[in-house]
């Protein structure tokens, strides 16, 4: 009768600390990530091991109250010289941080799309795995946590076609003065990023040189509020995101 009673009580705490949980990972289509899931990442560069990789992910609030929530990094795998650091709650932070300085804050059923993880190769390819561990500042058993596994490799000529013109996130983001931004262009592609306002005018306007780079825009002398950055590769519109202008 005593294992009974130990195991329904084991039942119980699991359940409870399933309930607890607040926090909900996503792909930025809407796509809803398993606690302890896999995201595979690869990553063709055409001779250039120098750019970072990157990978967006979407978080969401679906408790019943406001949320605050803190990330942490944890390597599993990491080759050679390669770095791993990441974006969370309105900061970019060094390959050496751990657990993220700032606090995100969720209110009910808010959705934020501003965490990104990166690996910078460092002239390496190879397999890296690094988990992600978000965690309720509030209550230690509220945590939700994703295996990022990233595979780099040199681009050979039979592999062009497997390349996507991608945009990074923007950080900061709220920006003040100027923001950052990585990307990951086709060869032979000609590309701008183009950063509009609410209303659909173009307010800045910088052409993309490499097949992968980072680019800055200065926004200091535009209005506070709520712009649209795109990549615009040959005249067409992709991977709209959001910046939010804060001085």
């Amino acid at each position: 009768m005593k294992k009974i009673y130990t195991l329904l009580f084991i039942l119980t705490f699991t359940s409870s600390c399933l309930l607890a949980q607040t926090l909900q990972l996503q792909t930025l289509s809407g796509t809803v990530i398993p606690n302890g899931g896999t995201l595979g990442l690869k990553w063709a560069l055409g001779g250039d091991t120098t750019t970072d990789v990157f990978l967006e992910l979407k978080q969401k609030n679906i408790s019943t109250g406001t949320q605050n929530y803190k990330a942490m990094k944890i390597i599993r795998n990491l080759p050679d010289s390669q770095k791993s650091y990441f974006c969370f709650a309105g900061g970019c932070f060094s390959d050496t941080t751990v657990i993220s300085p700032t606090t995100l804050i969720l209110t009910a059923g808010q959705e934020d799309n501003n965490f990104s993880c990166h690996i910078s190769p460092n002239k390496h390819t190879g397999s890296s795995k690094v988990y992600y561990k978000f965690y309720n500042t509030s209550n230690a058993n509220d945590t939700i946590g994703i295996y990022i596994q990233t595979e780099i490799w040199h681009l050979g000529i039979n592999d062009l076609s497997d390349v996507k013109s991608e945009l990074g996130a923007a950080y900061p983001n709220p920006a003040s003065e100027k923001f950052t931004v990585a990307y990951s262009l086709k060869p032979g592609e000609q590309a701008y990023l183009v950063l509009q306002n609410v209303l659909g005018s173009v307010v800045r306007e910088e052409a993309l040189s490499g097949e992968n780079g980072k680019i800055q825009l200065n926004v200091a002398g535009l209005p506070e509020g709520v712009y649209l950055y795109s990549l615009n590769v040959n005249g067409k519109s992709y991977s709209t995101k959001k910046l939010l202008v804060r001085h």
